[in-house]
């Protein structure tokens, strides 16, 4: 395997998998989670999402094809599957209700409990909202593609590759969820509002397009 190859599976790994996971669209999202914690806490809390979301993507990465063999389940209904549960998180969050602005006084009776969120940081914070099954669909996609018959070591390459592209996912989101707070306070409630209703929409749409390739995989189209 030459370098041109190692860095074109780099790069096309990373170019699948960002928008699907969506780190800058769900670090609006997590903060709004987190918005009444200290700095301490919001720290604390938001290495255990990442480090979550780390576990999940390598774990996917490394047991992905047994469970594929094992349920005799072929990558583009994981996609029909994994886009439909998507397009259902982000219409859910679309047509979700918009919470009424609270004083400093009420947010102060209502704040939010460290052990209530620390019940959360795995479901639903982790997984689905950070890393979902649309996510895990794309890894079991690349994961088909970095298998190179014949070719043990080729095959190794490209798996190392991925879980590096994870890593650098994960990196990348503790980075905008640890920024997120400062952001958000900077937009205010309006400014979050809208950034969450755009950040929903999104996607919604990644999960149709998710849907759309699975289908076209499996009736053999030529829809994209």
């Amino acid at each position: 395997m030459t370098p041109h190859d190692m860095l074109y599976t780099f790069l096309s790994a990373f170019m699948t998998l960002f928008p699907v996971l969506n780190p800058i669209g769900n670090g609006f999202i997590v903060n709004d989670f987190l918005r009444n914690l200290n700095y301490e806490q919001r720290d604390k809390i938001i290495k255990k999402i990442t480090c979550n979301c780390f576990l999940i993507g390598i774990g996917s990465l490394a047991i992905g094809k047994s469970i594929l063999l094992l349920f005799a389940l072929a990558v583009p209904v994981i996609q029909l599957g994994g886009g439909i549960l998507i397009c259902k998180m982000g219409f859910e969050w679309l047509s979700g209700p918009v919470e009424s602005e609270t004083s400093e006084g009420e947010q102060a009776i209502d704040k939010i409990n460290l052990a209530e969120i620390e019940q959360k940081v795995f479901y639903p914070i982790s997984f689905p909202i950070c890393f979902g099954p649309g996510s895990i669909s794309v890894i079991f996609t690349l994961m088909a593609g970095a298998s190179v018959d014949g070719k043990f070591v080729d095959t190794i390459i490209n798996y190392f590759i991925l879980a590096l592209v994870i890593a650098l996912m994960c990196f990348i989101m503790y980075f905008f969820f640890s920024r997120g707070g400062k952001l958000m306070s900077r937009l205010g409630h309006s400014g979050s509002l809208i950034i969450n209703k755009l950040v929903a929409f999104f996607t919604f749409c990644i999960g149709i397009q998710i849907i759309i390739t699975g289908l076209s995989k499996i009736f053999h189209l030529s829809v994209l």
